[in-house]
């Protein structure tokens, strides 16, 4: 069995699972036998790309998020100018969702779109090691479009396509300090309703400590700003990380 093979397999299994399909029905679908499809997400045996793209075609999944296990490498200024911020693959999302009390990280993964004009982005939301993305909460899909001063992502659940997230970020002057901005989009339990809050990026793991914390909490400056303006606002760098 392949690494390659079971991760593929895994992700028909997860996506079949979330549109509520049982083995017999999908495999019905897909005109296989449930001990064919069995072996396809169990790894065991190598899934043609004819039958992967009728399997895409049949949970409504891009085929890209069956293939995603090893993002290609790619030289960073074929992407994007050095003097931009995301230059590089891959990049650290943290933010504090106060419905569970819990720092929530997520892993954003970077590769040139075919146009060339935009950056394709895979965003692997909650995740419990940045070493197993393939264990997260959600898996969202979109584009980047960065600029000199500020960052912008759009991003939709393939699994949900009605649950779509913007990004937008500052980005900042030294090129190691993490990036902050808002992240807006619809909320889960308790609720089901638009959401905003504040998030950063960093081009590496950060320590997951009370300083991460105290900058991705909402603070007095922010609800000065709320109050005063009626807007969620992020004016400031990441001062906590800078040198």
């Amino acid at each position: 069995m392949s690494t390659f093979s079971y991760h593929v397999g895994q992700r028909i299994k997860k996506y079949r699972k979330s549109r509520g399909y049982t083995i017999e029905e999908f495999s019905a679908k897909i005109n296989k036998s449930k001990a064919t499809l069995s072996k396809y997400e169990n790894g065991s045996i190598t899934i043609d790309i004819e039958t992967l793209y009728d399997i895409s075609k049949a949970l409504d999944i891009d085929l890209k998020c069956f293939i995603d296990y090893q993002p290609p490498e790619f030289h960073a200024e074929s992407v994007l100018p050095k003097s931009y911020y995301f230059n590089q693959p891959r990049a650290y999302m943290y933010y504090y969702d106060g419905r569970v009390r819990q720092l929530v990280r997520s892993l954003l993964c970077f590769s040139p779109s075919s146009s060339g004009d935009s950056i394709e982005v895979m965003l692997y939301l909650g995740v419990s090691s940045f070493d197993q993305p393939d264990r997260c909460q959600h898996l969202f899909t979109g584009e980047m479009k960065p600029y000199d001063t500020i960052t912008h992502m759009v991003l939709i659940n393939q699994i949900n396509e009605a649950e779509k997230m913007y990004i937008c970020m500052l980005n900042p002057m030294q090129t190691r300090t993490p990036a902050i901005g808002l992240l807006s989009g619809i909320g889960s339990s308790p609720f089901f309703a638009p959401i905003a809050l504040k998030t950063l990026i960093s081009k590496e793991p950060l320590d997951e400590n009370d300083k991460l914390l105290s900058t991705i909490k909402l603070d007095k400056d922010d609800y000065h700003l709320l109050r005063h303006y009626n807007m969620m606002v992020v004016n400031r760098p990441a001062a906590a990380f800078e040198d």
